[in-house]
């Protein structure tokens, strides 16, 4: 069986040598570019056995209208995963939320924690007691003057929803959150679809600033727990 170095150097390879064609291989169960520019499409660049055959837990993105990717998990401490692409685009993520980017147009450095020094929506998926209006973190970018960024947030509890996901349903509670940023007269609104049995967030739409469109998520494999 393939290591993750190896599946992560053969999918560079093909992003290079662009051997479309050859669509049984393990490597075209990533997309070549997660920023690419290609026409939009709904689908995975494989089907969902395929992706399910990958050895590896997998998470499913797209960006915007930009083609949709599947990224491998690299690395996993505690509740933080480092999810990476062929083109070396890196997603960490706890509890679901995006956390830090690596590659994108505009890359979120780092989240830091406020009061408990965790995210709400974990305390949620876990009492299912919505959380309070309140300023729960800050945000760093890539940028001397971008560090320490107030994010307030208000959470809205939409319902349970229904979500499908290569073929298989997931009951889920669906939690909207208003992230307002003062200091630069901006708000939006991210979605988490969380499991209404283990917490599990299985699907997400996430903007974390203005330059960036809005990231959408899919858990396609979790983690063997």
């Amino acid at each position: 069986m393939l290591n993750r170095r190896q599946v992560l150097g053969g999918l560079m390879a093909s992003g290079l040598s662009g051997c479309a064609s050859d669509s049984g291989s393990i490597y075209n169960l990533f997309s070549k570019t997660i920023t690419s520019k290609s026409p939009s499409t709904s689908d995975y660049p494989m089907s969902s056995d395929q992706i399910r055959q990958l050895p590896y837990a997998t998470l499913g993105v797209r960006i915007a209208d930009h083609p949709r990717a599947v990224l491998v998990l690299a690395t996993m401490e505690g509740q933080e995963l480092h999810w990476v692409s062929a083109d070396r685009v890196s997603f960490y993520t706890s509890n679901g939320r995006l956390i830090r980017t690596h590659g994108l147009e505009r890359d979120l450095s780092g989240t830091q924690w406020l009061g408990q020094g965790r995210d709400p929506l974990a305390d949620f998926a876990a009492s299912g007691t919505l959380p309070a209006r309140g300023v729960y973190r800050r945000l760093d970018f890539k940028h001397a003057d971008e560090t320490g960024i107030a994010i307030e947030s208000s959470f809205e509890l939409a319902g349970e929803e229904t979500v499908v996901i290569l073929g298989r349903e997931h009951l889920t509670r669906r939690i909207d959150e208003v992230a307002v940023v003062p200091a630069w007269r901006w708000k939006a609104r991210n979605s988490f679809w969380i499991d209404a049995q283990n917490g599990r967030v299985w699907r997400s739409l996430q903007q974390y600033c203005p330059e960036m469109p809005v990231i959408e998520t899919e858990l396609l494999k979790p983690p063997a727990a």
